[in-house]
């Protein structure tokens, strides 16, 4: 019997294996024409060789997938613009429940369908092709005048061999042509080659297309791989994770056992985000649990729709036919998380002036940063500017030991790295005295730049700003107190004025002992009584090095962020800083309000390592050791200082 039951298994796990396998396998026809091939478009003069392409895709899947009924899973939301949809044969339930529902809700006339490249070998990081794709039973066209606008633009290069041959792309043709007869296909296929910023880039050229309101993005994507089936599931929730966050720089990090194509994933997050849509998950499985079987090498698979929120008091369409208009629409103030990123001290005078004028540019020190598109996808992005911005960077008498300023076009470089809002509230704003105040707020505001902040120990009228963001109103506060105490009932004041009008309340503080890691204790019971107050997130600086964290009242105080970029090349302290990513959930607006509810904070810690100006994340060894650094600075219980040696804080 047990030699009967290991031969049964071995079958099962065979007849797995041969599903899973696209493409090497012809079954009985059942609606699906025996003929599928993929036809490259040539003249017609030229013979095509149709049998030389033959479309893989299995029949009796095929078939099985496109006769159940599926839920109209769209119908309560806005225009959908982008879809997540795997392009194994074996999860084909899951693609077709997605063009099922889609074409129940709205008419589309074009796909945008991004996927990997799995031989990973091509002309171009991103290549298409001039193809009609034929499914047998009908035939997609390209749509070349999105193509050839790629092609032009640089972005995408035609490269046939490489194209013709690519499963996620031909396997969505056969759900297009069924329940889309008339859409047209614009295929790019994504090496591993794209970094984040070329993926930003293509996501930004789409935004013409998608913003006609008959195109839909389609990511064509598996996820883990090669692992037991008992084993995705985990995988896949912290996928959920990183899409719903739009976490690229994460998810740029990844390899196989979380997801086949970064680069498609990235684009697509990106293009949604653009387009300020929200996700909506619909399925997570793997292959064993499709098969019913234990699967020792399975695949996991993850659907999902974008959809742009509707208007408050706008009915919901029954369905959009043919005709059908984009629907007017209007993100709501919880549509998506306000995503924030804070740094420490920038100061751009010094050796950091001389090397910046050496290379010609600020990239020499922010270029190993920006390829990890740990810039992009922010609501604000923040640092303290340690000095003034005086017209033509001019120091102004009398000459101090330590005398900072900058040149406005210099400053305004940051902007490049999407750098919106400065912290002026330092030791150092003062240093060209009351005429370079005065020049720092007309420079940053001439260059777009939002700020907040009076001189060391001051509090007024310069203390706050608010600013919208995604439909809410966010508090901004910055504060000194490095030569004495401020006024702190007036800062108390300027916190508990802001936390009744806006959504969020943000204040970046400069303060503690320099190269001293730990909290003083006039920092802790400040920080707490700002947070009683109604600040939210309080961010530190000025040590120049990294400072412990703590969790008040599930409000998050940052002691220190140490440097950013500073020209403090002497110690390892010095030169390991850290970045803050903060994604806030507020489930409804004007949450300082009374009847107001929490907040939810998901927040990243971002160690970085300057090497002699130049910046990087740390990589993995390094980033343990900080960690476990930072937790024994930090002050809380064993869960919250595990969460800081993880790198990843999670507030509910």
């Amino acid at each position: 019997m047990a030699g009967r039951r290991i031969i049964i298994l071995i079958f099962v796990l065979g007849a797995s294996a041969v599903i899973l396998a696209a493409g090497a396998f012809v079954l009985e026809k059942k609606n699906f024409s025996a003929e599928k091939a993929i036809s490259p478009d040539r003249p017609a003069n030229e013979a095509v060789n149709e049998s030389a392409h033959i479309f893989p895709y299995d029949r009796n899947l095929f078939n099985s997938a496109i006769s159940k009924n599926y839920l109209e899973r769209m119908a309560t939301s806005g225009p959908v613009i982008a879809g997540l949809v795997p392009h194994h044969e074996l999860a084909g339930d899951l693609a077709a429940e997605f063009f099922s529902s889609l074409a129940q809700k709205q008419k589309v006339n074009n796909f945008i369908v991004i996927g990997p490249l799995h031989s990973d070998q091509a002309v171009g990081p991103a290549v298409s092709g001039r193809f009609i794709w034929d499914a047998g039973f009908g035939q997609v066209e390209n749509n070349y005048e999105i193509l050839d606008d790629l092609v032009a633009a640089h972005l995408v290069v035609y490269d046939e061999n490489a194209v013709r041959s690519e499963h996620a792309l031909y396997n969505m043709a056969p759900f297009i042509a069924h329940y889309f007869p008339e859409a047209k296909i614009a295929p790019i296929a994504l090496t591993s080659r794209n970094s984040p910023e070329q993926c930003f880039a293509l996501a930004q050229a789409l935004q013409k297309y998608l913003a006609q309101g008959d195109t839909v993005l389609v990511a064509s994507i598996d996820f883990s791989h090669y692992l037991p089936a008992d084993q995705t599931p985990a995988k896949n929730l912290r996928m959920i994770e990183l899409i719903k966050n739009k976490d690229y720089q994460t998810i740029a990090g990844l390899a196989n056992d979380y997801l086949d194509s970064p680069p498609s994933l990235i684009t697509l997050l990106k293009a949604a985000d653009l387009s300020d849509a929200g996700v909506n998950i619909l399925a997570s499985t793997n292959s064993g649990e499709i098969t019913g079987t234990p699967v020792l090498s399975s695949t996991s698979y993850i659907s999902a729709f974008f959809a742009v929120p509707l208007l408050s008091n706008e009915s919901v369409p029954a369905k959009a036919g043919k005709g059908s208009g984009p629907v007017s629409v209007l993100p709501t103030a919880s549509s998506s998380p306000l995503k924030l990123l804070f740094f420490g001290d920038i100061m751009l005078d010094r050796q950091v002036g001389e090397k910046i004028k050496a290379s010609g540019s600020l990239d020499w020190i922010f270029k190993g940063l920006n390829s990890t598109g740990i810039f992009q996808g922010n609501d604000i992005v923040s640092a303290n500017l340690e000095g003034a911005a005086t017209d033509n960077g001019a120091h102004y008498p009398p000459a101090l030991v330590f005398d900072f300023a900058f040149a406005p076009k210099l400053v305004g470089e940051l902007a490049k790295y999407n750098f919106n809002y400065f912290n002026l509230a330092n030791n150092h704003l003062a240093d060209q005295g009351k005429n370079g105040i005065i020049e720092t707020e007309k420079n940053l505001t001439d260059l777009g730049f939002v700020f907040a902040g009076c001189q060391d120990r001051q509090v007024g009228d310069c203390t706050a700003k608010i600013v919208e963001k995604s439909g809410r109103q966010i508090g901004l506060i910055g504060a000194s107190m490095v030569y004495g105490a401020l006024d702190e009932n007036r800062l108390i004041a300027e916190v508990k004025k802001l936390a009744s009008s806006t959504d969020l309340v943000a204040v970046q503080i400069h303060w503690g002992t320099e190269y001293k890691h730990e909290a003083a204790a006039n920092q802790t019971v400040l920080a707490r009584k700002l947070i009683d107050a109604g600040a939210d997130i309080i961010i530190g600086h000025h040590p120049h090095v990294v400072g412990g964290v703590e969790l008040y009242k599930n409000k998050p105080i940052f002691y220190s962020l140490g440097n950013f970029v500073f020209d403090q090349y002497f110690s390892l302290d010095t030169q390991e800083e850290l970045g803050v990513r903060i994604a806030v959930t507020t489930p409804k607006p004007l949450l300082g309000k009374e009847g107001g509810e929490g907040k939810n904070f998901q927040i990243d810690l971002l160690p970085i390592k300057s090497e002699a100006g130049r910046l990087r994340l740390m990589n993995n060894a390094e980033k343990d050791k900080f960690l476990t650094k930072l937790a024994g600075w930090s002050i809380g219980d064993k869960n919250f200082l595990s969460e800081v040696g993880a790198g990843k804080i999670v507030i509910e």
